[in-house]
């Protein structure tokens, strides 16, 4: 019976061992739930505060996820590329589990969130732990995570 346990006890480690592959991002600080805080205008070099707007940029392996925490307007989820100091947005979509996700094809609905194109790409000025900062051709956002 002991023999019978420990062999049992073996096996059972070496199932869990195998597992237990960690998951690793090549996404660094980038991924995580960021908190849209301000966003600059650059050809007046006017800021909207966003503090207590709940607007979100959730980031997860290749998606993105725009969200509005207050339900006002639709969540987007984006593919994007992050290479160095540049983020690009592409292929939107209205997040949609029940019916679909829709493709997404008017840029209005964008507008919110800090993006002004189907297909845009940022300059990544600043990101560490807590703080990110990107710049589009119009705009600076100023993220902190959550």
């Amino acid at each position: 019976m002991k023999r019978f346990v420990n062999m049992f006890l073996i096996l059972l480690a070496a199932v869990m061992s195998a597992s237990c592959d960690l998951e690793t991002s090549p996404n660094g600080d980038l991924d995580g739930m960021w908190h849209l805080v301000a966003v600059d205008t650059l050809s007046t070099a006017g800021t909207k505060q966003m503090d207590e707007k709940k607007i979100y940029w959730s980031f997860q392996n290749k998606l993105l996820q725009l969200d509005d925490k207050e339900g006002m307007l639709n969540s987007i989820l984006f593919r994007f590329e992050h290479s160095g100091d540049t983020l690009r947005l592409y292929s939107p979509y209205i997040y949609d589990r029940i019916n679909g996700d829709v493709v997404l094809t008017d840029v209005i609905m964008l507008m919110p969130f800090g993006v002004n194109a189907l297909d845009e790409t940022f300059s990544v000025e600043t990101i560490d732990g807590g703080k990110m900062v990107l710049r589009s051709e119009d705009l600076r956002l100023r993220f902190r995570k959550n």
